[in-house]
């Protein structure tokens, strides 16, 4: 069972091609998280992963940096969190967060690797870095739904 994948993304296209295989994956109730740098294309790995499901091109997709989170209408609901100005894991519970997990909704969350525990260590955490020649995604499952979602990715075609 594949538990890790490593993706070279040269372009700007081939994180929007990551964002796309993902979204055609992804089914209510999963968990993704997104890590990286500032700068690094988590948030226009988001909004691939959105315009996939459905969201409108007319309506924005950016970082929830200071809402920390935004729920766009789409083929299944779309829960996106930035959890950079958080400090402390009860305060998922008062974004009504952790009652999207493992529901009705795909929850993105940008940084939230320091939460792990309290997101649930259930589903597929991604490492965006940049370094000479481009950008690389890293890939993670972890628990069944992690290991589902990227067993997934890999029977529809997706190679590191």
């Amino acid at each position: 069972m594949t538990s890790e994948l490593v993706l070279s993304l040269s372009t700007r296209r081939a994180t929007r091609r990551l964002g796309t295989q993902l979204a055609a994956q992804l089914t209510p109730g999963d968990l993704v998280v997104l890590e990286g740098d500032l700068g690094a294309g988590k948030t226009f790995l988001v909004r691939g992963i959105a315009r996939a499901l459905g969201v409108p091109a007319e309506t924005a997709v950016t970082s929830p940096t200071f809402t920390l989170v935004q729920e766009y209408a789409a083929s299944v609901p779309l829960v996106h969190a930035d959890l950079y100005r958080l400090g402390d894991p009860d305060e998922l519970i008062e974004l009504g967060l952790l009652d999207r997990i493992g529901r009705d909704a795909v929850v993105i969350v940008e940084w939230g690797d320091r939460f792990a525990d309290a997101l649930g260590q259930e589903g597929l955490w991604i490492w965006l870095s940049y370094a000479e020649p481009g950008r690389h995604a890293r890939l993670e499952a972890r628990g069944a739904r992690g290991h589902a979602l990227l067993a997934r990715m890999v029977a529809a075609g997706m190679r590191g």
